[in-house]
Formats: C-alpha cells, structure tokens, sequence
C-alpha cells in the first residue's frame, strides 16, 4: 500500500507531459523520458475495502504501456512508470485469490471437509502407526454365605441353614472399585513394572504411555485405559479385560489382578471374622460382669439379713403362724367346754386363759415380723425375688453369649466370602486392535452421523433467522 501511495501516476492537470501527448508524438515522449521529474507521483491511499483491487488495475495498465521487447540501454534514464510497469509488484492479489479459493472450497465441499478428510487421517493411522495390543481376559464371581434361617432341630438346623452360598452383589461391586483403585497400581508395581509394560519399544506414540516418570495420578489414568472390569447384572459374573502390547505382558498382569482380588476377599473375610468375635467376646464379658454383679448383690443381701432363703423362713413364720391360730383355737374350746360346769376362778380356766393369751401374743409377734415396715418379710421377700431373677436373667445371658461365640467360632472356621475363578487368563495368539477395517468404518460412520446433525441444526438456525 506504501508503494501504491507513493508511485501511482498522478492524474492532475499539472502534469508536465500528459498521457495522451506521449502516446500522439513519440520523440517528444522520447525527450519527455530523458527529463528527470519535476516532482513525485501523489495519490491519495485507497480507504475502501476496493483498494487492492484497484491497485492490481493499476499494475496491470502500467504493464499494458511498456513497450514489450524494448532494451533499455546503459546509462539511459527510464521513467517511473516504465520501471513500476516491468516489475513484479509483489503476490498480494495472489494470496487474497488463493484465500478466497480454499474457502470457497471449503464452503462448496463441506462433506469432504468435514468427515472424508478426517476419516482418510484417521485410516492413516489405523493402517499404518498404530501398534497391535493383545487382550487377556479372565472372569470370575464372589460369593457370601447365604443368611441364616430360622429352622428348627437345633444345630442340625443350624449347619442346613448356613451351608449355602449365594451371589453378593456389594461383594462384586467392592472387588470391581478395588481393581480401578491406586491401592492395585501401587500393588502392582512392587511386582511389575507398570511403566515399561505401557511404554513397550513397540508401542506407537498415541497408544503409549506418554510418560517415562508419570506421578500417580497419571498412571492410574492409563491404567483405568488398558483394564477394565465389567459386571453382568444377572449373573453377577465379572470379565476382566487387560489391553497391553504383548501377549505375555497382558496374561500376566491379568493374573497378579486375580491374585490381588482374592487377596481383598480373604481380608475381607479376616475383617469379618475379627469383628464377629470382637462382638462376640464383648457381649461375653459383659455377660460374665452382669451375673457376677448379681450374685454379689444377692450375698450382700443374704449376709445382712442374716437369711439364706427369705422365702423359707416366710414360708415357716407363715407355718408357725398357722400352729398357733390352731392351738388358740383348740384353747378357746376347751375354755368354752371348761365354763360350763368349772367356777370361773378355778385353776383350770385361769391356765387356759392365760395359755391363750400367751399364744395369741406369739401370734402378733409372727404377724409383725412378716408384715413389719423396714423389717418385714414382706420386703425381704420383695427384693430377694428381684436379687434373683436377676442373677437368673444374667445367667440366661451368658448361656446365650456363649453360643454365639461357639458359632462365631465355627463360622470363623469357613469362609464366609470366597473369589470363585470361572476363565482363567488366556494368552492371545493375534491382535484385537486395532482392526483398521472396522475402525475406519466405525468412524466414518460417526463423523457422518455427526455431520448430519450439525447440518439439521445449522439449517434450522437459518431458517429460523429468515
């Protein structure tokens, strides 16, 4: 633009030799050539986005008047113009044409652009950059013991009820977040050597570990890339997938997988046992503590009143009590017998009346012992009773901690969740991936599928926008 503002021929009427005189007598143009200018070319620098495009009619008129074939001898002086109409300006138009081209092929072959282009790139490397992987796959299923029924016959009821195993969903869902965990790659490193399994010297760059040192985080992401485990709802049967570069590689660290997850399952199991008999051994000694704590209450009881059985002793006051009422009885009847033909200061009356006051007096004694306030057998018997179906409940409770240890120690015995292997790791004979013919197909299909969509939605935007 510099140039065209500088060089472009002046088109003003002050102009020493005009166009049209030059072209009429060619000696004065002639001399017109050996005059030096009197003063530069002057334009005003095109403002309008039709400014390059003028330039280029410009070169191109100024090209038109130089005479072709024409040598300039040396020495000679050569005007402006004829020196800017032999030369190259410069590829400005060319670009702006080259640009406008690319685009309006883009515009015109948006299909080609958009999903051919991208699939020939990606067939290239399907073909030709991608390294083969190897598949090891194994599958296998956890199992709980089976709850317990309520089955009568005692402990052969019992060993019915807990010898069946049935499928644990929780149990699968643990091993399956266990194999995705940093725990299994940091396992697994202390045998394997991660790295160099995903880095394999044959292994293309995509596919690789992009990696020589990855942190944690970073090999755990590759990893969750190269393995995979899938759980059948149904069956509860989980497949195991371990991807790498060579056959070996991958059965092999599909095994220690295995071996990792029957480890959790037998931790699982010794966690389980530990707390059944922690629970178990617990409610043992509190069993123990509560009897024991009955028992003593109860002797304190017996060594303060002096009784070893309340109960007996009420029972025999209430015995004697009953004597007496009898023998007051018999007394009064014979009185009764004696007054009717005895003088009422005979010797006889007066000893069976004083017999029977004696015994009626022993009689209140015997009531106020059993019914006394503080000192009763009445409250005696109340709290001895409680004093011992305490010590009764704490026995029944111990009883019945013990045969929850026992069957916690049976059960401790077997396992109660157990890894059962149904295929093993197989080692691969051929590559699984990439298959390029059905990749490449795979994604053709998808960058059109996706191309369509875009251009419902895009055609729709303008129709909406008309």
């Amino acid at each position: 633009m510099k140039i065209w503002t500088r060089l472009s021929p002046n088109t003003s009427n002050s102009s020493p030799v005009s166009h049209d005189r030059l072209k009429a007598d060619p000696a004065e143009a002639r001399q017109s050539k050996a005059r030096p200018a009197t003063a530069p070319f002057r334009s005003r620098p095109p403002s309008s986005p039709t400014g390059a495009a003028g330039f280029n009619v410009a070169s191109r008129l100024l090209t038109a008047r130089t005479q072709p074939g024409r040598v300039t001898p040396p020495g000679s002086s050569q005007s402006v113009v004829e020196r800017l109409g032999t030369r190259n300006l410069g590829p400005v138009g060319a670009r702006a044409t080259e640009r406008r081209s690319l685009r309006d092929w883009c515009a015109e072959h948006p299909f080609t652009m958009w999903v051919i282009l991208p699939t020939l790139i990606i067939a290239c490397y399907f073909f030709a950059f991608a390294a083969p992987q190897y598949l090891s796959e194994s599958r296998f299923t956890v199992r709980a013991q089976a709850p317990m029924a309520a089955t009568r016959g005692g402990m052969g009821g019992e060993l019915l009820g807990s010898a069946g195993f049935v499928t644990s969903p929780e149990n699968i869902a643990s091993v399956r977040d266990y194999l995705a965990s940093h725990d299994t790659v940091r396992k697994l490193r202390q045998t394997l050597d991660l790295v160099e399994i995903f880095r394999r010297p044959e292994a293309d760059v995509i596919s690789r570990l992009w990696w020589a040192q990855p942190t944690a985080e970073r090999l755990r992401w590759f990893f969750r890339w190269q393995v995979s485990v899938r759980v059948d709802a149904q069956t509860g049967i989980s497949d195991l997938r371990v991807w790498s570069f060579r056959p070996l590689d991958s059965q092999e660290l599909s095994r220690r997988l295995l071996i990792l997850s029957e480890e959790l399952v037998n931790d699982m199991n010794g966690q389980i046992r530990e707390e059944a008999m922690r629970v178990a051994r617990t409610e043992l000694r509190r069993a123990e503590a509560r009897v024991t704590d009955a028992r003593v209450a109860l002797t304190s009881f017996r060594q303060q009143e002096r009784a070893v059985d309340p109960a007996a002793t009420a029972s025999a006051a209430v015995g004697a009590i009953s004597g007496l009422e009898t023998d007051i009885a018999r007394a009064r009847s014979e009185l009764q017998t004696m007054q009717g033909f005895a003088r009422p200061n005979s010797p006889q009356i007066i000893n069976l009346q004083n017999r029977i006051r004696g015994l009626e007096a022993q009689a209140a004694e015997e009531r106020s012992r059993i019914s006394g306030a503080g000192t009763g057998f009445t409250e005696q018997l109340e709290t001895f009773a409680r004093l011992r179906a305490e010590v009764e409940l704490a026995q029944n409770q111990l009883e019945a901690t013990i045969v929850v240890l026992d069957r916690a120690n049976s059960d401790a015995a077997r396992q109660a969740i157990f890894l059962l292997r149904i295929v093993e790791p197989n080692l691969a004979e051929r590559s699984l991936f990439p298959l390029p013919y059905w990749a490449t197909l795979y994604v053709f299909i998808s960058f059109t599928v996706l191309y369509g969509l875009a251009w419902l939605i895009i055609s729709g935007m303008r129709e909406h926008a008309r």
